[in-house]
């Protein structure tokens, strides 16, 4: 599974933007189901999520933007994913390796149930203080995971720091060589909306010099921007973890 250049966000309670979304041609597309969806609207957006993917497979790459652990829907969620047309499971919040090793028991769970012998993979998002002294730690937990997605936003906001400067800067330096010590991809976020696209452009560019693969877009004009910019992204190749030793020497090093 290739690391996106480019993942467009849509509302697991808007399905019906879903075609327009495809047409902007991201690599990944991420259902989401946590911070986009009300909280009296997740069992209904659970509930249209699921039964859209047990029956349609989408041109892109499909992501599920779970409810994070300190919610009461984590485990609806993932179970209402069995025998969907899903590839990868996208946690917020993420905090320590843990949270990799819950997921990898109920994925392993509803893989079963499929019986199709399918590896669903993970993207931890780190939006904390904790969550990125962890991060390593975090990438290297499971051989699920693809990549560490960044949410400056949140972890901005939680610690104080300044995301339009040098704060950014480096928040960015440390999740790159978390990730690369955990042998993952580092994948960045992007500020809410940004209608700005040639701040969006130099955003993007900014974190490609950090080592980001790829970038998370708000809008669909983000997408043909992001994959420019990320342009070898799909090609660059990710450390296969899938040998237990290797798994086991790169969790030592954290």
């Amino acid at each position: 599974m290739h690391v996106p250049r480019s993942k467009l966000f849509i509302s697991g309670d808007r399905l019906d933007q879903l075609q327009d979304a495809i047409q902007s041609k991201p690599d990944a597309l991420s259902i989401d189901l946590e911070d986009g969806v009300a909280e009296p609207h997740k069992a209904r957006a659970r509930e249209s999520v699921s039964n859209f993917l047990r029956t349609n497979r989408l041109p892109c790459q499909v992501w599920v933007r779970i409810n994070g652990l300190n919610s009461s829907h984590l485990v609806s969620d993932i179970l209402a994913l069995a025998s969907t047309h899903v590839d990868l499971i996208n946690l917020p919040k993420a905090e320590s390796a843990s949270d990799m090793e819950l997921l990898e028991q109920l994925l392993s769970h509803i893989e079963a149930v499929e019986g199709l012998g399918r590896r669903i993979r993970i993207v931890p998002t780190i939006e904390s203080a904790r969550g990125l002294r962890n991060a390593c730690e975090i990438g290297a937990a499971s051989n699920r995971v693809l990549a560490l997605q960044l949410g400056a936003g949140d972890l901005a906001m939680s610690t104080g720091i300044d995301r339009s400067g040098t704060g950014l800067d480096f928040i960015r330096a440390s999740l790159s060589l978390a990730a690369a010590e955990a042998g993952v991809s580092a994948l960045d976020s992007t500020p809410h909306g940004m209608n700005d696209l040639a701040a969006f452009e130099a955003d993007a560019v900014k974190a490609r010099s950090f080592g980001f693969k790829g970038k998370s877009c708000m809008l669909s004009e983000h997408v043909s921007l992001a994959n420019r910019i990320f342009g070898d992204a799909q090609t660059t190749a990710h450390l296969d973890r899938s040998d237990g030793l290797q798994e086991r020497s790169l969790a030592s090093q954290c």
